[in-house]
């Protein structure tokens, strides 16, 4: 007689993803791979889309990254889990023991905290090396990155590159308490981003600014213009914002139990369909 006590029932592997990327030469899909990318399940979640644009934007970077999409886990704290902890191992080892990709920096805290012996770069650092550039329209943003683990210095640089302002409150003296309320937060975190949207703030996910879309965040209507130059003489601008009905399901969709499952579902079969 099993002793259901014992046994951990990991969900949601139905969707987990964890390939090394095809051989250009044969076609076939590679033993193993150099680097991996790690999205991680609020991403995947919140905003299926971005991963697929991610993962094309970092197999030009580097050809021999996998995809290490791993969303077992268990229905308490996967992170605190020791068997979900082992399952993830042996996935990272079936790839052939590769650099990962981190986007988030509850995702960098982990790894680096509970899986050590797994090498992690942030993803932020690679796309810096492309000098990657929006040409924004000079909007402001207020950086809400965690402390521990997180990627401010790499926001910055992006955020600069793109175009954008964070605002600071002992250079725009111009603005004032209530319209600096106004100015969305911008992180890497697709935690934070959610818990912010949640209190009815406007909030925005570096990698929404980099390729310009995110379905929450249509309505700020970022202007792109690959390799254009940005003005740092032009005032950033506080805009006011008001979102459709359209706009607002969308929000309210990124809460939603029921599509974050369909997210995760479709987010799979995309990669599969895209990728191999």
């Amino acid at each position: 007689m099993t002793d259901k006590t014992n046994t951990i029932q990991f969900k949601d592997e139905e969707f987990t993803l964890v390939r090394a990327p095809l051989d250009p030469a044969t076609g076939k899909q590679q033993e193993s791979c150099k680097y991996a990318l790690y999205p991680g399940l609020a991403l995947a979640d919140s905003e299926p889309e971005l991963v697929v644009l991610l993962y094309d934007s970092v197999r030009n970077m580097h050809p021999d990254t996998g995809m290490f999409l791993y969303q077992g886990r268990d229905g308490a704290d996967p992170h605190l889990n020791r068997k979900w902890k082992q399952r993830l191992l042996e996935r990272w080892r079936s790839l052939g023991k590769p650099t990962v990709f981190i986007v988030t920096p509850e995702d960098m805290k982990f790894f680096r905290g509970s899986v050590p012996e797994i090498k992690t770069i942030p993803l932020y650092e690679e796309l810096l090396k492309c000098n990657v550039s929006g040409g924004c329209n000079r909007e402001l943003y207020r950086l809400a990155e965690p402390e521990q683990f997180g990627f401010e210095s790499e926001l910055r640089q992006l955020a600069d590159m793109m175009g954008a302002v964070l605002y600071d409150p002992s250079v725009n003296t111009d603005i004032s308490p209530s319209e600096a309320g106004k100015i969305p937060f911008l992180t890497s975190s697709i935690d934070v981003r959610n818990a912010m949207k949640k209190k009815g703030f406007e909030a925005v996910h570096i990698l929404e600014l980099v390729f310009g879309m995110g379905r929450s965040n249509q309505h700020l209507a970022h202007v792109h213009a690959e390799g254009a130059e940005h003005d740092h003489h032009t005032p950033p601008q506080v805009r006011e914002t008001v979102m459709s009905e359209e706009e607002l399901a969308a929000q309210a969709g990124l809460f939603d139990e029921t599509i974050k499952k369909q997210n995760r579902q479709d987010l799979y079969q995309t990669l599969l369909s895209f990728f191999w």
